[in-house]
Parts: C-alpha cells; sequence; structure tokens
C-alpha cells in the first residue's frame, strides 16, 4: 500500500490524513487512492507496451461506476460475468470491442444482449453454452467470436473456494472435449471459434501455477492449429495476488505468458482484478466498544462482516492499522471483530496492539477488491460511502445508502 504511510503519529493517504475525513463522512467507509490505481494500471501497460494484448479489468473485483471510469479513461477493457457488469462497462466508457464475457451461467438474454452490443468475446463454459451462443447468434444473424475456456486441472496453492482450474471445480470444458470441439465446429457455422482461456484462481502469489497452465493450454494450441485451426486469441485470466510485502514477481509472470503464446497475429487477453483495484482502498472503521475478557480484548467496529466479507467467507488476513499510532502497546490477544449477529463477524486476531480506547479510528488494508462488491444489507444495514483520494483532497464516489429507502423495500 505504497500510498497510505504515517506521517508523525497520521495515517495519510497521498497527501490527506485519513482523520480529517472521519470529520465529514460517517464510518465505515471505503477510502481510495487515486495515485495507487494509477500505478497498478501503469505497471501493466508498461509491462505490455510492447505486446499484442488487451487488459480486461475484472468487473467483479470492483464495480463502482467511478472507479470504472477512470480504468476506462486509461484504455482498458474489462472482463464482466453479468449483464450488470456489461452495461456498467459501456456506461463507463468501456467500448464493447475490449469487452470480453466470462461466468458459467449465463442466461439467454444475457447472451443475446451481449451479441447485440458487439462483444469482442464471449468466453464459453461448457458444450451446452456454445449451442446456445450458436443459436441465439443465428437468430440475430451475427457471427459471434468465443472463447473457449478449458480446465486444465491445475491446483494451486491459494484458499478451496478461490480456485477455479482444478477438475473437481465448475468451470471451463476439460482438455480432452476442446480438440473434437474444434474439429466439429463446422456444425456452428454462427459463431467464429478463435479463442482459449483459462483462469486458475485467485490470490496466487507463486509463478509455478501459471506456468503448468501455459505449459498445457500451450500444448492444447499446438494439436488444435496441427489440424488446420488458428489460434487467434489466448485469455490468461487474472488471479495474481496481493500481500503487504508486494512480492509477486510481475516481470517474471509476463515474460513467462509471452514466452508460451506471443504472436504477430495474436491477441493475449489480461483479466486483472485484484492487482489493479486491491491495494489502492483500506476500509475505515470506529472502535465501538472494547470488551476485555480472561483470554482476550475484543475490539468491536462499526464495520461488518456485510460490508467486507473476506474475512469471514475466506478466512483472508488483512493487516489492521490505526489512525493515529503510539507508542504503548497491550500485549495481550486481541481480536477485532464486527456487530453483526455471527460469531465469524470477525476480521484479525493479534497477539498485541497499540493502545486503542473507544471512539478511535482503524484502518482494515487492502479492502478494494472483493470489498465494495460483495458486500450486502444483511440485518438490514446500509451500503457504506466509498470516497477517493487525489493529492490532498477527497470526494464522495459513492454515497452512504439511505436507511429510509432500505427499511421501505
Amino acid at each position: 500500500m505504497s500510498h497510505y504511510q504515517y506521517q508523525g503519529e497520521n495515517l495519510l493517504c497521498e497527501d490527506l490524513e485519513i482523520e480529517s475525513i472521519t470529520n465529514e463522512i460517517e464510518t465505515p467507509f471505503y477510502c481510495y487512492s487515486l495515485r495507487s490505481l494509477r500505478d497498478n494500471i501503469n505497471k501493466y501497460k508498461e509491462n505490455l507496451k510492447n505486446t499484442n494484448s488487451k487488459i480486461c479489468f475484472a468487473l467483479k473485483a470492483n464495480s463502482n461506476l467511478e472507479i470504472v471510469k477512470i480504468i476506462a479513461e486509461e484504455g482498458l477493457g474489462a472482463d464482466v460475468v453479468s449483464i450488470g457488469e456489461l452495461q456498467k462497462a459501456l456506461r463507463a466508457g468501456i467500448s464493447a470491442k475490449n469487452i470480453v464475457f466470462s461466468g458459467v451461467g449465463k442466461t439467454e438474454s444475457e447472451i443475446e444482449f451481449a451479441i447485440k452490443n458487439n462483444c469482442f468475446q464471449i468466453n464459453a463454459e461448457s458444450i451446452s453454452e456454445i449451442k446456445k451462443i450458436n443459436e441465439i447468434s443465428g437468430n440475430l444473424n451475427i457471427k459471434q467470436n468465443i472463447g473457449i475456456r478449458i480446465n486444465p486441472d491445475v491446483r494451486p496453492d491459494t484458499h478451496s473456494k478461490i480456485t477455479t482450474g482444478s477438475i473437481e471445480n465448475k468451470f471451463g470444458v476439460p482438455i480432452k472435449d476442446v480438440k473434437e470441439l474444434f474439429i466439429q465446429s463446422n456444425l456452428f457455422e454462427n459463431i467464429n471459434f478463435k479463442g482459449l482461456a483459462f483462469h486458475i484462481g485467485s490470490q496466487i502469489m507463486k509463478l509455478e501455477p501459471f506456468e503448468e497452465a501455459c505449459k498445457i493450454t500451450n500444448q492444447l494450441i499446438k494439436e488444435v492449429e496441427s489440424n488446420g485451426f488458428t489460434i487467434k486469441t489466448v485469455d490468461v485470466g487474472g488471479g495474481i495476488g496481493i500481500d503487504e510485502n508486494e512480492k509477486f514477481q510481475f516481470k517474471k509472470y509476463f515474460n513467462l505468458i509471452n514466452s508460451y503464446f506471443a504472436k504477430k497475429d495474436r491477441t493475449i487477453i489480461f483479466e486483472p482484478g485484484r492487482t489493479i483495484i486491491g491495494n489502492t482502498s483500506i476500509l475505515v472503521s470506529k472502535i465501538l466498544y472494547i470488551k476485555e475478557t480472561e483470554d482476550k480484548i475484543f475490539v468491536v467496529i462499526d464495520a461488518g462482516m456485510n460490508d467486507f466479507m473476506r474475512p469471514a467467507l475466506y478466512g483472508a488476513t488483512h493487516e489492521i492499522l490505526p489512525i493515529l499510532q503510539c507508542d504503548t502497546k497491550k500485549n495481550k490477544v486481541i481480536e477485532f471483530v464486527g456487530p453483526i449477529c455471527e460469531t465469524s463477524d470477525k476480521f484479525l486476531t493479534l497477539d498485541s496492539f497499540q493502545k486503542i480506547n473507544e471512539g478511535d479510528f482503524i484502518a482494515i488494508s487492502n479492502t478494494g477488491a472483493y470489498g465494495s462488491s460483495m458486500s450486502s444489507n444483511y440485518n438490514i444495514r446500509p451500503n457504506i460511502a466509498e470516497i477517493l483520494v487525489n493529492k490532498n483532497k477527497f470526494l464522495a464516489i459513492r454515497k452512504r445508502q439511505n436507511l429510509e429507502e432500505l427499511i421501505s423495500e
């Protein structure tokens, strides 16, 4: 989180003290750094400037309209998994020629909308879906490009709930069926069989699973092209993880992808989500109560699992920072928990933390990905505000949901 740092005792986002924002915006709220967002985008642009590639931001990671507009202004495309995400990408100014429609359960109306709007590529996940796309394309008299998402049966070292590339997962077409699909492609006269796609999971911090998937896909490409077909697009998905130390070897990753798939007349599609938006944001929350028991200290904050689901859902670890730091420590097990009536509504357990008081503010780090986008109204709690910091000023990019409207629905 390079643009979040302490100046004296104060935690800053870029050049703005977080504490000053709490004077105007009710907690909890998401706080994004514009500089961080642009730095992350430029990391991809710089590494891919001499390649034939598309960078398609995964809207499932964060679909705030103002964030997506900035991403559109930076020239990125979008990876979408629903008609809502597709419509939001278009509204934000992303061209349909730079949108890839993924997802295992697209409805007929979603497929029809994508085709009518000239979606660059639909990633198909089953033979049944390919038949449905062909049927709808025929009815519309529009020939649609598809990428066949393969299941390479790769098992990365990540949480079981965010693996997507092993044979036990619901995603993709088994390798053994893909070659036969190309051979029978003349049966699907309304679609172009031009691409292959894979995505093996999320929060992956090692290169080896990506290389394994690349080897398998590259071998498949050779076999398909030996039968007279040409693979024009290879969608390598996303899945790169983030951590506090930013250990992932991006340069080696891009070199790896290019070594397997780069070709003059072929486009490589990247679908980053977390690596674009994850470290741009913190979730700012207020300490409501401090409850000390014999074994530990419970710190009850006003953010709940409905606001930020990842720790409860995946057991994800996100560092917690004080908005005002001090040198005094409390050496006892301390657990940061939310107000939701679920035992799983907890964020982090530590052996010690600095001295804190009721009414103080804390920040949960790296919440830009799958924070806002996975939030809910559980316990009839309003969706929280989101603000964007640019240097020493901030802009509200999403207002806190009105409680009266919420209870009227």
